[in-house]
């Protein structure tokens, strides 16, 4: 509930009068006032300088000030690609944030590990100094004047919208019950082995990272499908990666994850453009955003009820029943835009 108010608040600062760049801005200073925050409060709490009591409130202020700041980078980001790149390039804009987003979840644990090899805590510095650097590139970049919302769109949430918040949330919560249910699915291979379970996820995440990437630079940047070929195309597909997981042999999570990643990077951009059709840029991304939000409560809901069932590969069909909804969803968005 926490996460879904913080999306909710931040997610308006999109909507302000100022433009995109000065909310990406003020992202980044959040970002780097929250990772400081948590350095500061891990450092002081290791070497016993405050209580464990001090510390954990250190460490939850940052967690705070993280949500009400940086839950609107994405989002401010994406609407200052679209006014960037004109109405004939909204999906290539739309591709260059999410392969952003594809390069730091496939290079960030690379990192990650580098820098632990220094000092444990050599990671959030890391993190502290990512927000600077970005500062720095991103303030020699010229603004976008806030646009005239055009007659035909709004910045309220209509009913005829819904149908794409549904689809973001079932997205969502799809991805998320794979992630987490990879680890139980795998105990069959290595039953115990938490190490070796640890690693085959790891590179499964990894391969989910470059299938993205792949769609995002072979699929979306070069516009080869319109909005809605996209969204039916990535409901069979995540629904085809995740019915070839089911299967629980090792070799075949490789191309499920792949298939499945590959799709859901087709369907974001794909949901938003035609959500974009109907209200203005920054209303669009601040409900998706607020959207996914609640497809990982939906997750995180979900998870205790369907691993009471001691089924390994529960987690997996219940992500997969989520994006056979999606592909439900995606035919009755088809159908409906075409007979309107």
């Amino acid at each position: 509930m926490v996460r879904l108010q913080e999306t909710a608040l931040s997610s308006a600062f999109i909507r302000i009068l100022r433009g995109s760049k000065p909310v990406v801005l003020w992202a980044l200073g959040g970002y780097g006032i929250s990772f400081t925050l948590l350095g500061l409060g891990s450092v002081l709490m290791a070497t016993s300088a405050i209580t464990t009591a001090v510390g954990l409130g250190i460490l939850i202020i940052a967690r705070i000030a993280y949500g009400l700041t940086v839950s609107a980078m994405v989002p401010a980001c994406q609407v200052w690609a679209l006014q960037r790149a004109g109405e004939g390039n909204r999906m290539a804009a739309l591709a260059t944030i999410s392969s952003g987003l594809s390069c730091g979840r496939l290079f960030g644990p690379l990192c990650a590990a580098a820098m632990l090899a220094i000092h444990p805590l050599a990671p959030l510095g890391l993190l502290m100094a990512a927000p600077v650097l970005a500062l720095l590139m991103l303030l020699r970049l010229p603004g976008t004047p806030p646009q005239p919302t055009p007659e035909c769109k709004s910045v309220s949430l209509k009913r005829d919208c819904l149908p794409y918040l549904l689809c973001a949330i079932l997205l969502a919560a799809a991805v998320s019950m794979m992630q987490l249910g990879l680890s139980p699915a795998l105990t069959r291979q290595f039953a115990t082995d938490t190490t070796a379970i640890s690693q085959q996820v790891a590179w499964l995440l990894g391969l989910s990272a470059v299938a993205a990437l792949i769609a995002q630079f072979g699929v979306l940047r070069p516009q080869r499908l319109t909005p809605v070929a996209l969204l039916l195309s990535a409901g069979v597909l995540m629904s085809g990666g995740l019915a070839i997981m089911l299967s629980e042999q090792l070799w075949l999570f490789y191309p499920g994850c792949a298939v499945l990643s590959f799709g859901a990077a087709l369907a974001t951009p794909a949901y938003q453009l035609l959500l974009n059709d109907k209200l203005a840029d920054g209303a669009g991304a601040g409900w998706l955003a607020t959207s996914h939000t609640l497809g990982y409560g939906l997750c995180a809901l979900l998870v205790p009820l369907v691993s009471k069932t001691g089924v390994a590969i529960a987690l997996i069909m219940a992500a997969l029943f989520a994006t056979i909804l999606f592909t439900i969803v995606s035919v009755f968005i088809w159908h409906y835009r075409t007979i309107k």
